[in-house]
């Protein structure tokens, strides 16, 4: 089912496991997809719908706006009555009111169906013929009751090797000297959505160079071009760094003054990533790590 995915190999073996169930008779429950952006979450979910032999219905939960809608709009119209696999993305962002019904729609214990009662009428959830799956890059706001009516499935950033692997498969007439795949996937930091981008950059500067090589020159020149830093650093990442090296320890606030972004933009934006790579660390300050002033050597 999941053969052309590179890694994530426990979402694999939780999905096949209810594939394979639902094959045999059992009702699909309520899944959650729980990771950062890039991670493949929506390509694991077509891939799952296709595997119990469903369409696929991608719902982006921000352009819900209230529970009225969703079931005029979408449910009504796509949903009830089909053979059918639901992705709510960004389910974090569900309205409120619509939360709460569905509350009552996945408290099935084992039900093959749901009736819920919508303004003046009713809405029939058909779960032998339909499953819904959630997916959220913010789990923490997801409302308590409603994860606990869900089986989490949990994405893992990708390693290097499967990170290598990704960009191999998309364009794999390239060939690259010595250690520049490795290279090349370093710079994505675990994201198989990124991966996929840098592997048609690598494609098109190929195809302009009309060479199958990636060589050690070539890559250099590329990175020169397309700003390709270590680690896949942004400008706004490097211009905290540098900040925290001339600076030492800041505030939150300091960084937003120098930088001359918000301090939401630079917490979602950078930090996040910063910690991750261990190139940060927050002691009521952010502080500068000894592996964030050795890449800074770097870039």
């Amino acid at each position: 089912m999941f053969k052309q995915l590179v890694g994530q190999e426990e979402v694999k073996s939780k999905l096949g496991f209810y594939a394979k169930a639902h094959k045999a008779g059992a009702i699909v429950p309520p899944i959650m997809f729980n990771g950062a952006k890039g991670l493949g979450k929506t390509e694991f979910a077509k891939q799952f719908a296709k595997g119990i032999d469903r369409k696929l219905l991608e719902i982006n939960c921000g352009t819900i706006r209230n529970a009225q809608q969703f079931f005029e709009q979408v449910f009504m119209t796509a949903i009830a009555g089909n053979e059918i696999t639901v992705l709510l993305d960004e389910c974090h962002a569900l309205p409120k009111d619509l939360t709460e019904i569905f509350l009552t729609v996945f408290n099935t214990e084992g039900a093959k169906k749901k009736e819920v009662s919508i303004g003046d009428g009713f809405a029939t959830f058909d779960f032998t013929k339909q499953n819904f799956l959630f997916a959220t890059t913010e789990m923490h706001k997801i409302f308590d009751p409603l994860k606990d009516r869900m089986t989490i499935v949990d994405f893992e950033t990708y390693s290097p090797v499967d990170l290598a692997s990704i960009i191999q498969k998309k364009v794999s007439w390239v060939n690259y000297d010595k250690g520049i795949l490795d290279e090349v996937a370093d710079t994505v930091r675990g994201n198989a959505r990124s991966a996929v981008k840098r592997a048609l950059e690598v494609k098109a500067f190929c195809n302009v160079k009309n060479k199958d090589t990636l060589s050690r020159a070539y890559w250099n020149e590329m990175k020169k071009v397309l700003g390709i830093r270590p680690f896949g650093l942004s400008n706004l990442e490097v211009q905290i760094l540098k900040t925290l090296k001339s600076n030492g320890p800041s505030s939150l606030q300091m960084l937003s003054a120098v930088t001359g972004m918000s301090r939401s933009a630079i917490q979602k934006d950078a930090e996040n990533n910063l910690l991750r790579s261990g190139f940060l660390e927050i002691d009521g300050k952010r502080k500068l790590t000894p592996k964030g002033r050795n890449i800074l050597e770097r870039v």
